[in-house]
């Protein structure tokens, strides 16, 4: 029995691999449903007593994991631009989720600094942990758009704020149980290269897509920084939801996304390694890991995209900068 078990095990390794190959396989909806089957998923682990702050989350794959999360247990509060809007979603959240405790709504644009400097300290006025801090907020534009503070829209929405935000509620994550920060990246940041230069596009050679991508890489980069410079109780992980039907990728994406249909996630799919990641004891991978499916993924797909070591401490020591906070260890 074992070494069937054994056996299984590996041929269901080599079908996660085949698939990874594939890369539509693997980021659509045949590759969470096949992996699903094939390694024995469980369900997420139960969050009561536990408290998250999501960003993005009145929409796809953030409201998806919002609504998950607080069924769970958990107490959840969703950070929206709209204020309107995000305490009517956060009232239909709990709602949705049948939960005991209801969703609460936080307002920040996190284009701008200043307002997520604001929202750290509401929410460290309100609380006193945190136990699961999940980055979720940004869009992919079209056109080339500076915040207040001068940088372009899509960096300062999911480079700057994340990192904002992660140090202004560090001590509130120390204070939290397994605490745990979950960047939600994009497949979109295998084809882009750490391009130090250009990490914040400027305006005569802005792309949406790429900028976007760009963007994404160095998300992936900063979680590694966070868990280098910051070993400890504190876990930081960055996944990728796979292809995801998500109103987002309907305004941004029409083409992509006409071609792809057949084979795009739903948003509960998209979800559902961030729910994982939320309440996994203890997480199987180290602090810094990229996910996809429950399973540590490569971070390099095609040669010189990655950056050197070097280059992350770089781009570290530029976020400190520009968002004018370098966290203390």
């Amino acid at each position: 029995m074992i070494g069937l078990r054994v056996a299984g095990d590996a041929a269901a390794r080599l079908a996660d691999t085949a698939l990874e190959v594939t890369v539509a396989g693997g980021f659509g909806s045949p590759g969470i449903r096949l992996r699903r089957r094939m390694f024995d998923w469980s369900e997420p682990s139960r969050l009561d007593g536990r408290t998250v702050l999501l960003t993005g989350g009145t929409s796809g794959i953030g409201r998806a994991a919002a609504v998950a999360m607080a069924r769970l247990g958990a107490a959840v509060t969703i950070v929206g631009r709209d204020e309107g809007r995000t305490a009517t979603v956060a009232e239909q959240m709990t709602a949705a989720s049948g939960a005991d405790l209801p969703v609460e709504a936080a307002v920040a644009d996190l284009s701008r600094l200043a307002d997520t400097r604001r929202l750290v300290d509401r929410f460290t006025a309100d609380h006193d942990h945190l136990d699961v801090l999940v980055h979720n907020a940004g869009a992919l534009s079209a056109t080339h758009e500076l915040t207040p503070d001068g940088f372009e829209a899509t960096y300062a929405t999911q480079v700057l704020s994340p990192h904002v935000l992660t140090t202004g509620l560090l001590g509130l994550l120390r204070a939290g149980t397994g605490p745990r920060v979950i960047t939600v990246s994009s497949g979109g940041m295998y084809a882009e290269r750490l391009d130090l230069g250009t990490v914040h596009m400027p305006a005569e050679i802005y792309d949406g897509v790429r900028a976007y991508a760009r963007a994404k890489r160095a998300q992936v980069v900063m979680t590694q920084e966070w868990a280098r410079r910051f070993p400890g109780a504190v876990q930081f992980h960055s996944m990728h939801p796979g292809w995801a039907d998500t109103a987002g990728v309907q305004e941004a994406l029409p083409g992509f996304r006409r071609v792809t249909r057949p084979i795009l996630r739903t948003a509960d799919e998209g979800a559902d390694t961030i729910v994982w990641l939320a309440g996994v004891e203890p997480i199987p991978a180290p602090s810094g890991t990229f996910w996809l499916d429950r399973r540590p993924r490569r971070t390099v797909r095609l040669p010189g995209t990655g950056g050197s070591p070097a280059e992350h401490a770089q781009l570290w020591d530029l976020v400190c900068q520009q968002s004018g906070v370098r966290p203390a260890r």
